[in-house]
């Protein structure tokens, strides 16, 4: 009875030492940032940006470590799995990607043909955190981590996570994450989207303001950083085709509910305004063809007649539903009512929505209250 005693004991011991050595903060390395390119050679090369455990910024006395705070990896495979444990060397670490805040991919690589097979093994990666952020950017994504850097924050995944909030909320970038990419590419119903990301180019840098395109921003704008987000990839089915740039962004986000305040130039003066209710979307089937009718309702604090600004905004969200139908993308969410007019699934994946779209009769109305 005594030496099973002492052999339970013996048992339990390394259970009470803590978490296994593998699993200590010192033996992971953590992605906070991943991208995604085509190999020079061919194949696929990944990009890492992972933080020094225990690196303090300060330096001098009681400094941890020296140099920057985080480190960039590389490696490259004749295929994705094949990168995949060449940058488990290189890391020399058990990779952990748990914490991964963004996941950034090439826009030649997104544009591929051969993308959504990509997708699908990513997803399976082992513990993938698959709601990061999802990122298309200009020119390559290992060059675009490599030059990512922090603004007013101190640690790099809050400060993306800020920004992104931020942008969000103003309209400037979609609501977009690699999960929504990963089972919108599976899916019957409407289109996902990624971030538009681009480097500044050159004397000055571009903030995130409502115009046209990244050039017009060099002029106008400056801000510290190197890397800005601006604008909306568009996928169909699990390809990139297109983009839509700022002001686009702005009513792509105001179709789909997700703006808080924006300002918007009309009749020569500038206005105020935010959300007050979700878009009201209403579906219905004459024969073939879908009529979809969306009312968007927004508050001003600005005195004034706002005909004018309701007419002029309805036309700017129309010209980015003819773009979309133009491109054979549906980003808004609109099949989700649509759907609705039929009996059953087998009926909606007969119909095909996404080739029906471009035929789609869509009908938008702006109503602004504004204080009597």
């Amino acid at each position: 009875m005594r030496r099973v005693l002492i052999l339970l004991i013996l048992l339990i011991l390394p259970l009470l030492t803590g978490c296994a050595v593998t699993g200590e903060v010192e033996n992971q390395a953590y992605a906070l940032v991943m991208g995604v390119d085509q190999a020079p050679a061919g194949g696929i090369a990944l990009t890492i940006r992972i933080p020094r455990i225990g690196h303090r910024d300060s330096g001098g006395e009681g400094a941890v470590g020296k140099g920057e705070p985080y480190l960039v990896l590389t490696a490259s495979g004749d295929d994705y799995p094949q990168a995949m444990e060449h940058l488990q060397w290189a890391a020399a670490r058990e990779l952990n990607l748990s914490h991964l805040n963004l996941l950034i991919v090439s826009r030649d690589l997104a544009a591929d043909p051969a993308f959504p097979a990509l997708i699908r093994e990513i997803a399976t990666t082992r513990h993938l955190y698959a709601t990061a952020g999802f990122v298309v950017c200009e020119g390559r994504s290992g060059d675009f981590i490599e030059g990512q850097e922090t603004l007013l924050g101190s640690h790099l995944s809050s400060d993306i996570s800020a920004m992104f909030r931020h942008y969000a909320a103003h309209g400037f970038i979609p609501s977009a994450t690699f999960a929504d990419l990963y089972y919108a590419t599976q899916s019957c119903y409407s289109d996902p989207t990624g971030l538009w990301g681009f480097p500044d180019s050159g004397e000055q840098a571009a903030a995130a303001v409502i115009e046209t395109d990244e050039s017009a921003l060099n002029a106008q704008t400056r801000t510290a950083s190197s890397r800005q987000y601006l604008g909306t990839a568009l996928f169909r089915d699990g390809v990139c085709v297109g983009r839509l740039d700022g002001a686009e962004t702005l009513c792509l986000n105001l179709l789909t509910r997700r703006v808080e305040a924006f300002g918007f130039e009309a009749d020569g003066r500038a206005w105020a305004l935010s959300s007050a209710l979700p878009p009201r979307v209403r579906a219905r089937r004459d024969g073939a063809r879908m009529r979809i009718d969306v009312a968007v309702s927004l508050i001003s604090e600005d005195p004034g007649d706002p005909s004018g600004a309701e007419a002029a905004l309805a036309r700017a969200l129309l010209q980015v539903v003819d773009r979309c139908k133009a491109l054979r993308v549906e980003p808004f969410g609109f099949a989700a009512k649509a759907a609705a007019r039929f009996a059953t699934l087998n009926e909606w994946r007969d119909y095909d929505w996404r080739s029906r779209f471009p035929e789609a009769d869509v009908r938008v109305t702006v109503r602004i209250a504004t204080p009597e």
